[in-house]
């Protein structure tokens, strides 16, 4: 279900435990339009363990975790009703210029437009708006978002014939000269691709669509509670220093009922002699197995998949990936960051600082090469990765820019001054995946120096 994903080895808890909490007030007598727009807000929550004792021994502070948990995301959603004797697109746009847009794309004189009720199989009812999914960054990159809004969604949408989203930035970058129209689009294309993957449609003017009559969002609800238990279960084997498991992928839904289309063919399974990659994610051995499987929970185009698989496996070490990027540039946006992150590493997972004393101990790691939007400082702001491991990084393109990681150490005091405080996510830079001699030589120095 989701398009990149961190491993689950960085997860600040249990994913499973974490409760959704749903909140909605209104005055005995409703109060002007709240009897026609009425407000959910659903409430992340981490609980503390009440039989887990904590380092050095729990506080009260753990005890109100404990009865009240702490708050690591929320979700806003809002309830447009029918037949209640007001205009919905003025409550709509007296309440916020998002929920105009979306009125304003499926209601016209008051009424469900046309187009509307040529796309919705029943569109007789309430309808149900997903206007924000927010997750603290700790917990960002699982793919937990559409997981959440489809178990909200679920709870929610009862008497409702669709639920509407329109997908844009609900954050800024640290710098908001970087946000330029093509920002702008990569942004909306990547929350929209989220939102497909638990069976929202594009509609009209930038807004999406899910028909709540469908089976298809069923069965990728069902996908997304197998996700996340799979994803726990992962966690839970990573605390325990058990056996890897295998990274979670989405169990893919049920057949659909004979009225909708069938599925696009899928590309072959992967061989059973494919080895799993090293957890940090740093060795390139396994990188067309990531991908491949990333294909094969996908609802992405055979075509796409085909190409992005046929370009990947033309790439050895000292390929220039930005060359292979210009193949698939035309592919899903979401297709594009599997395939760099199959590829690439981000900075975050590489201790550079190994070798910045003695850079003659790079060895064969000298010559990898690392990828940058800014690693050179020749624009305003930091430097970031590419791919989708982190919100600000970018794509992999012609102008990205590329050097040897001892070209980098080289450079790397400058690089900070530029830089400031790296990101938490990306560090800046993303490194082409490692050779089976280069990380046997890293494991061999970070060893080393760990003794």
């Amino acid at each position: 279900m989701s398009l990149a994903r961190r491993p689950a080895s960085e997860l600040p808890g249990d994913p499973a435990q974490l409760r959704l909490v749903y909140s909605h007030g209104h005055a005995a007598v409703p109060y002007e339009d709240e009897d026609t727009l009425e407000h959910w807000r659903v409430s992340i929550r981490a609980y503390h363990d009440e039989e887990e004792e904590c380092a050095g021994g729990c506080t009260d502070a753990c005890q109100q975790l404990i009865e009240d948990g702490g708050e690591v995301g929320h979700l806003r959603l809002w309830r447009l009703r029918d037949y209640t004797g007001v205009d919905r697109w003025m409550v709509a746009d007296a309440q916020s210029g998002d929920l105009e847009s979306i009125a304003s794309a499926v209601l016209q004189d008051g009424e469900y437009s046309d187009a509307f009720q040529e796309t919705i199989d029943c569109p007789v009812g309430d309808l149900l708006i997903l206007d924000r999914v927010f997750l603290t960054r700790p917990w960002r990159g699982f793919g937990l978002g559409p997981v959440f809004a489809a178990e909200a969604i679920r709870r929610l949408s009862g008497g409702c014939c669709a639920v509407a989203a329109e997908p844009g930035m609900a954050e800024w970058p640290e710098s908001r000269d970087e946000v330029s129209d093509a920002y702008r689009a990569t942004a909306k294309a990547k929350i929209a691709a989220l939102w497909e993957s638990i069976g929202f449609q594009a509609f009209h003017g930038g807004v999406q669509l899910l028909d709540t009559s469908l089976q298809e969002p069923v069965d990728l609800h069902r996908a997304c509670r197998q996700d996340l238990e799979d994803l726990s279960a992962a966690y839970r084997a990573h605390l325990e220093d058990g056996p890897a498991l295998p990274e979670p992928a989405v169990t893919p839904p049920a057949p659909l009922a004979a009225s909708v289309p069938a599925a696009p063919c899928q590309p072959p399974p992967l061989a059973p002699e494919a080895e799993a990659e090293p957890s940090d994610g740093l060795a390139a051995a396994a990188s067309l197995s990531d991908l491949r499987r990333e294909c094969e929970s996908s609802g992405w185009s055979h075509s796409d998949r085909a190409t992005a698989l046929a370009v990947a496996a033309q790439a050895t070490h000292d390929t220039d990936l930005r060359q292979l990027a210009a193949h698939i540039k035309h592919v899903h946006f979401g297709l594009r960051n599997a395939w760099t992150d199959a590829l690439t590493f981000p900075g975050r997972r590489f201790n550079v600082h190994l070798f910045r004393e003695d850079p003659a101990g790079l060895g064969p790691l000298a010559d990898l090469w690392i990828y940058g939007s800014n690693l050179n400082g020749r624009y305003r702001g930091r430097s970031h990765a590419v791919g989708g491991d982190c919100q600000h990084a970018r794509p992999l393109t012609s102008d990205t820019e590329r050097m040897t990681l001892a070209e980098l150490l080289d450079n790397l005091t400058s690089f900070w001054e530029w830089n400031g405080p790296s990101c938490s996510f990306c560090h800046g830079w993303s490194g082409q995946r490692l050779t089976p001699d280069q990380y046997t030589h890293y494991l061999t120095v970070r060893a080393g120096l760990s003794r």
